[in-house]
């Protein structure tokens, strides 16, 4: 994680005058090649980004002990009446255990998760922003907030139709068990036990996409606008096989514009007491 966010920092956050020391000296080697130098940017600014992350073992090792203890809990909380999908066993994951559960590259698995969400936000505000805004968006401190969190205990033919998530700006997966699925009827369209984003393409559309299938495999983790369409096909297996996942929905702000709603909190808080004695209503009075 740390060489990931090293290897961006270094090539995002260059001043302007050593990018454009940089850019002479390419076009100078492009001449000597007999080659043109020709300046291009690619900007993505509507585009809904999917972020796919391959976790350590470590923290899939984590993530399954703590899911074994909420799926032995009698009394656990199932989150499933608050959800699309067509899964009996979808129990809340207290934040606390996440925090607990500590990870030998320092911190804990609810903060590298965190971090992660921070760097796939990060990654957003780039592929916005065009060239002349980089360091702009460089310099941007952002604070991310976990909401609610459940374990996906899916078992044969349970599935997820078409659905998005709310109250929400960002939500995510994570695979942790993924049993053999038995061969799909058509092998030319094997669908079964995949997840399936729905972006707003147009379907004819040559140079762009729509859809993207993926069949999960454990330790993949994907991170995704909340309003981006998904669902989760049905799987048949040689047995009685879990596949489990993880979710949780994020929110995340501006560290500036937080510090300006604490402001402006505080401020209202210390705004003179309304006048003493005034009426509870006011009348108009509306004789001449």
């Amino acid at each position: 994680m740390e060489n990931l966010e090293s290897e961006i920092s270094r090539s995002l956050t260059m001043n302007r005058s050593q990018r454009r020391q940089q850019q002479r000296a390419e076009k100078k080697a492009q001449q000597k090649a007999g080659t043109y130098s020709i300046d291009m940017e690619m900007i993505q600014p509507w585009s809904d980004v999917l972020m796919k992350v391959k976790l350590p073992d470590e923290v899939v090792d984590g993530m399954i002990e703590i899911t074994d203890t909420i799926l032995q809990d009698p009394d656990r909380k199932n989150w499933g009446d608050n959800l699309a999908g067509q899964i009996a066993d979808e129990p809340l994951i207290p934040h606390e255990m996440m925090q607990k559960y500590q990870i030998s590259q320092g911190g804990n698995v609810f903060e590298f998760l965190m971090n992660v969400v921070g760097e796939y936000i990060k990654q957003c505000s780039f592929q916005q922003a065009t060239r002349q805004d980089h360091d702009k968006v460089a310099g941007i401190q952002w604070l991310t907030q976990m909401k609610s969190a459940w374990v996906v205990s899916q078992w044969e033919g349970e599935y997820n139709p078409i659905h998005i998530h709310t109250e929400c700006s960002l939500s995510t997966v994570m695979y942790l068990k993924v049993p053999e699925f038995l061969p799909s009827t058509k092998p030319e369209r094997d669908d079964d036990g995949c997840i399936m984003f729905i972006g707003a393409g147009h379907q004819n559309a040559r140079l762009t996409r729509n859809i993207i299938k993926h069949k999960p495999k454990v330790g993949d983790f994907f991170i995704f606008p909340a309003h981006l369409q998904h669902c989760v096909y049905p799987f048949k297996t040689d047995g009685d096989y879990e596949r489990r996942s993880v979710s949780f929905n994020a929110d995340f702000i501006n560290k500036a514009d937080w510090e300006k709603q604490q402001q402006m909190a505080q401020q209202q808080q210390q705004a003179p007491p309304p006048i003493q004695g005034a009426p509870e209503k006011l009348t108009i009075n509306t004789e001449v």
